[in-house]
């Protein structure tokens, strides 16, 4: 055990000494796959039964036994009975030495601004995923898949732990290999956790387990252009994802080519997702060209965009005589 864990034991016997019940054992014992360890003590349940002094000494000894082979196990006993909870309010002077709080991981591989979504897929697909991720850029959306996003020199599993954490929302996409695949399963498992949005994408394997009631979007067959823009299109939907996906479209859009705009606003438009207002500062916001607005001046003249504001009126002018 290495010290913080020494200090966590302690914390634990404390506890221990103080709340805990001949069942508390019992439960223990069965948590950590030790109860023989407990029931085999000459002195722990008898000690406790007569209040002698050596009790702390006992508990110490088989705390000790419990957690040396398996110091895994100790952060597992400190969540079931809740004892970070009871320590903070024992010694709150010292339980941030005890239980620090976590480093916020850096996630420095998203674009800023844009929706962040991670891609959950097989290596063996990464080359039509890397498509994608350009694609999704193209609509505002910045998309994590661990081989492309992640420095050589940088552990890849915190990396990928970061973008689980920081991710907006979580897309899968679903073939044959994927449920066998452990990272794949385990990062569906933590958007699970997480109660962030899953868009399973079907390539020939339909969602299964806790999020194979998510009906998906049927992707077979399909290029990573087309499948981007129906990414898009689910995500725009949402209401919680709109405003943010406007405002990192309308940045996305001011570097792309005309017919790249024409396209996005285009297909923006018929979803009927966005008001005439925020259609009109998305147009106003991302330099068109006269040729560009030419090309959409139908929704141009809808929602009223580029129109020079209005005047105020001239009033009288100090010089004006009054009429009787």
């Amino acid at each position: 055990m290495n010290a913080l864990e020494r200090k966590k034991v302690t914390v634990i016997t404390k506890y221990a000494t103080e709340s805990f019940s001949e069942g508390d054992w019992s439960t223990l014992g069965q948590l950590t796959g030790k109860l023989n360890v407990i029931t085999d003590h000459p002195r722990l349940f008898r000690s406790m039964s007569f209040g002698d002094d050596d009790y702390e000494l006992c508990v110490a000894q088989v705390l000790e036994s419990i957690f040396a082979d398996d110091s895994v196990i100790i952060d597992d006993v400190i969540d079931h009975f809740d004892i970070d909870l009871w320590y903070e309010q024992k010694a709150p002077e010292k339980y941030s030495r005890v239980f620090p709080t976590p480093a916020s991981r850096s996630a420095d591989f998203w674009i800023d601004g844009y929706l962040r979504l991670f891609v959950s897929h097989l290596s063996s697909n990464k080359e039509r995923v890397s498509d994608l991720k350009g694609y999704l850029e193209r609509w505002g959306i910045s998309a994590f898949i661990a081989h492309e996003d992640i420095e050589p020199s940088r552990e890849w599993m915190k990396e990928v732990e970061a973008g689980l954490e920081t991710m907006d929302a979580l897309v899968a996409i679903v073939e044959p290999g994927f449920k066998e695949s452990d990272w794949c399963a385990q990062e569906v498992g933590y958007a699970l956790a997480r109660k962030v949005d899953i868009i399973p994408l079907r390539a020939g394997l339909d969602p299964f387990g806790f999020f194979g009631k998510l009906q998906g979007i049927q992707i077979k067959g399909k290029f990573p252009k087309n499948v981007s823009t129906e990414i898009a299109r689910l995500l725009f939907k949402k209401p919680k994802y709109r405003k943010i996906l406007l405002r990192s479209m309308s940045t996305a859009l001011t570097s792309a080519m005309t017919m790249e705009k024409i396209e996005k606003i285009g297909s923006l438009d018929s979803l009927s997702v966005a008001t005439d207002d925020q259609i009109k500062n998305l147009l106003e916001g991302i330099s068109l060209s006269e040729d560009e607005k030419t090309k959409l001046k139908v929704i141009i003249e809808r929602v009223d965009a580029f129109k020079p504001p209005e005047q105020p009126k001239a009033g009288p002018t100090s010089d004006d005589k009054l009429p009787f």
